[in-house]
């Protein structure tokens, strides 16, 4: 019997791992608006210096600074409200994606709908032209259970360099071709879409490309890196709170469940079995020795998703000086939310110091001031 409890909790959880999920949760209430401010209940998040987003059905709003503070609330600056009421009761997300909408509603950026072919179907992606085509395109890759809407925060640093922009959709997102079982298999399918967007990318002229993936994007794009027939395109990688192990994360999230080593054993199991996923092989660590393309690695020190020891163990066993490693204060992605400027800064200075791998094989460092809540870590 305890057997067939521990396999059947390992395939609750494996599903759980394997779920696609695109509701949206409103978890807060909103104590109190006026004068220009809205309070909220405390917490690690509503605390955090930085720019953020608050959401609610039917409306959104950008929040500036905080204003005060006491043990149960914090009063924060109403920055500008994009569309509904703001008012007290509301219930409300605290959105470190900032925006919604599409890049010209939400930042103001011109672009185009396209499509892309990949093995599941046409799939739907936002295009922002640069100066020019035939030149080095950005890739922009979400985490799971995400949508586009979380590469907003990079696409005005990309777009001032006169780079031309891809953010992609993936199998089974909101109106994007699903997967034939219609589940999540953590990057072990989805990289092929990837993939296919870096030969979308070259048919329209991209001379290389930069990947750049938030959470589990950062595991597809090293897993697009390491499976390309032609990694020397691929000119540039920028990771921000990477899956760079999911054994240490899936090992992570259960802990914070409370579920016994044995039943995540069982999980990780069934997992691998449910979806043909060889768990080992997302160990990029495994890899690091043998990079060849730079690095830009943003992390953060209380991930509450992600287990980062690994993204510091890569970059310490990478060659040196291909991986450039900024360390944030702040939660999962949220390394451009607590310190805005410093991000695009380093986020500046790796774009524009990258060139063909004959010509230049190392990144260029982050300058140092370049920092406040960033920081340099590790070599």
């Amino acid at each position: 019997m305890l057997g067939l409890g521990t396999t059947g909790a390992g395939w609750y959880f494996s599903g759980v791992a394997t779920e696609v999920s695109h509701d949206k949760q409103f978890p807060l209430t909103v104590l109190d608006v006026g004068d220009g401010t809205v309070t909220l209940p405390r917490d690690e998040a509503t605390v955090r210096p930085g720019t953020w987003g608050l959401a609610w059905k039917g409306g959104r709003a950008l929040l500036g600074p905080v204003v005060s503070q006491d043990a149960r609330s914090v009063v924060r600056k109403v920055t500008s409200v994009s569309h509904g009421t703001l008012v007290k009761g509301a219930r409300v997300h605290f959105d470190h994606w900032v925006y919604e909408g599409d890049p010209r509603r939400a930042l103001g950026l011109e672009f185009r709908d396209v499509t892309y072919p990949t093995q599941v179907g046409a799939m739907p992606a936002w295009f922002l032209p640069g100066r020019t085509s035939r030149t080095t395109w950005v890739i922009a890759v979400h985490g799971r259970n995400a949508d586009r809407a979380e590469t907003f925060r990079a696409m005005p640093a990309v777009h001032r360099l006169g780079l031309p922009m891809l953010s992609i959709a993936y199998r089974n997102d909101v109106g994007a071709p699903p997967s034939p079982d219609r589940r999540n298999h953590l990057g072990d399918t989805e990289w092929r879409d990837v993939a296919s967007a870096v030969a979308y990318a070259r048919s329209q002229g991209a001379t290389g490309v930069v990947l750049y993936g938030w959470s589990m994007g950062g595991a597809m794009v090293m897993t697009t890196l390491r499976r390309s027939d032609d990694p020397g395109f691929i000119q540039g990688v920028v990771l921000d709170s990477p899956v760079m192990d999911w054994n240490a994360t899936l090992d992570k999230q259960a802990s914070a469940r409370n579920l016994p080593g044995f039943v995540t054993a069982a999980a990780k199991r069934v997992l691998q079995w449910r979806t043909g996923i060889d768990l080992a092989d997302y160990d990029q660590r495994r890899y690091a020795p043998d990079l060849k393309t730079p690095v830009l690695l943003f992390t953060t020190d209380s991930d509450s998703m992600v287990d980062n020891r690994p993204s510091y163990e890569f970059a310490e066993r990478a060659p040196k000086g291909l991986v450039t490693h900024v360390s944030a204060r702040a939660d999962h992605t949220e390394a451009w939310n607590v310190a805005p400027a410093a991000y695009e800064r380093a986020l500046h200075t790796f774009l524009t110091g990258l060139k063909p791998r004959a010509d230049a094989p190392s990144p260029p460092a982050v300058r140092s001031g370049a920092t406040g809540l960033l920081r340099r870590a590790g070599r």
